[in-house]
């Protein structure tokens, strides 16, 4: 179960670094129409929107990350107490 987890917080934190990127780096007006934001003739960035979906970003990974690492810590202290047992 936890990784269905550490997969859907990994797929979350790259649907939103692509996110941020085209906010960060794409003009308003040139953003795809599939991208919340898109206005035509209109000029400038997303700042505000690129930010937000960096954080997101940053806190998936780092969620899946800390899910990961605690999952490979119990499969140790699981593989450490079947040795000692026999």
């Amino acid at each position: 179960m936890k990784w269905l987890w550490i997969i859907l917080l990994a797929v979350v934190g790259v649907i939103a670094a692509v996110f941020a990127f085209e906010y960060l780096t794409v003009g308003i007006g040139h953003l795809p129409s599939w991208v919340p934001g898109h206005a035509a003739h209109k000029r400038g960035h997303l700042h505000k929107d690129g930010a937000i979906a960096a954080v997101i970003a940053i806190a998936a990974f780092a969620g899946a990350g800390w899910l990961l690492y605690k999952k490979i810590q119990a499969d140790k202290d699981a593989a450490a107490l079947a040795s000692a047992q026999g």
